[in-house]
């Protein structure tokens, strides 16, 4: 069962949207996904913390105790079962153009279940034709304008590929259309530099500090393809499967090492905060 809520107000049948919303009309707006775990939402201060400072940079009004109760309401009685927390933060509704200011912004929540099972699956990329701009606003925040995003996924699936490995503009392996990107090296992860035109994601930045915890330092820098197809492993971070391990890219099988510890080290991170390994059922 889905559930809604629109401007904190829980909605049944059919959502009220106004046709001139920004967030429908031009894209104009942000959204965070959130895995929930035991009736928690993981992770849910780093996700916040992140809408409020993109909104902020954006100009689009943003009020964290009407967003933190507007969660809390969503959240109550969901049960122990996993789901996904969805926030969507638009300008709101205004006249035309693109500079214009609206009276109030949009924020809409939907909680769904979620299938746990699809976490940490292996997945295989086909190299996307659609390159990441380093200097772009899309390519660092979370943004509702995700086209490049659903292009290269949908060039991806006509290739038989579960993602796309996306390349900036320098011709250097940033990430997926999903997921933040990891190489294995030795005791070491390198993965992409913020400065290399990704989304700083939050389950990126949670293992980061997990691998800390038990040894395994990370270096953020400028990938090479060889770089990546020389390394111990690759791997896949987001918020609702968490560590996805890479098989093979454009059909080339890749190096395979165990992600057994960093995996252990990131769900504990999470049971710390909603009381039990998202990996139990």
């Amino acid at each position: 069962m889905k559930i809604v809520s629109l401007n904190g107000q829980r909605i049944e049948g059919p959502l009220p949207l106004d046709a001139a919303d920004r967030g429908l009309t031009l894209g104009d707006g942000l959204f965070e996904t959130l895995l929930v775990v035991n009736g928690a939402a993981l992770w849910r201060n780093m996700h916040l913390a992140r809408l409020e400072v993109s909104a902020l940079e954006l100009g689009i009004p943003y009020d964290a105790d009407q967003t933190s109760t507007a969660v809390d309401a969503i959240l109550d009685g969901c049960g122990p079962a996993h789901h996904v927390l969805r926030l969507t933060l638009t300008r709101g509704s205004g006249a035309r153009g693109l500079a214009g200011n609206t009276a109030a912004p949009t924020l809409m929540c939907t909680l769904e279940p979620f299938d746990p099972a699809l976490m940490f699956q292996p997945a295989t990329l086909f190299t996307s034709s659609i390159r990441r701009s380093q200097d772009s606003v899309a390519a660092r925040m979370k943004t509702l304008s995700y086209i490049d995003n659903i292009a290269a996924a949908r060039e991806a699936a006509s290739h038989g590929a579960d993602d796309a490995l996306m390349l900036n503009t320098s011709g250097k392996p940033v990430c997926t259309t999903i997921a933040n990107l990891f190489l294995l090296k030795k005791n070491k992860l390198l993965t992409p530099a913020r400065d290399q035109g990704i989304l700083t994601g939050v389950t990126r930045q949670a293992l980061i500090a997990a691998a800390q915890h038990i040894g395994i330092l990370t270096e953020e820098r400028a990938l090479t393809v060889v770089d990546v197809l020389r390394a111990d492993g690759v791997f896949l971070t987001n918020s609702l499967r968490l560590m996805r391990p890479v098989t093979s890219i454009d059909r080339q099988p890749v190096a395979q090492a165990s992600l057994e510890s960093l995996a252990n080290a990131l769900c504990e991170t999470a049971r710390l905060q909603c009381g039990r390994d998202p990996r139990l059922i």
